[in-house]
């Protein structure tokens, strides 16, 4: 995370309340929707260009890819939109997003 700083690049979490807290405690900016419905319009007021990494959490990011057109744009550029478990569990979208990485890659899965 220190060289994202050096760059003035910063990591934002968007999410519940319980699987954010954590995060804020270490310098990532928290963002915090109460229930996912609240997400698409975090997402829309998120100033994305000063972050290198967004971290969403499964129920949020689920909403997001429901609700907001073209979500999410995985183009070359920054941020990094990265789908993670919530406190909750896991809904396997996180597991997913990495997975379709890998194979844009490297051209396969690894198992």
């Amino acid at each position: 995370m220190a060289l994202l700083q050096a760059e003035g690049m910063k990591v934002a979490m968007i999410g519940g309340l319980t699987s954010v807290i954590g995060f804020k405690a270490v310098g990532v900016e928290t963002y915090i929707a109460a229930v996912p419905e609240e997400a698409p319009a975090i997402w829309e007021s998120l100033p994305r260009e000063r972050y290198a990494l967004v971290m969403i959490t499964e129920p949020v990011y689920r909403v997001l890819l429901e609700r907001v057109p073209g979500f999410p744009d995985l183009g070359e550029e920054l941020p990094v939109i990265m789908a993670v478990p919530a406190v909750s569990g896991s809904l396997g979208l996180a597991r997913e997003g990495i997975r379709s990485r890998v194979v844009k890659a490297l051209g396969s899965t690894l198992e």
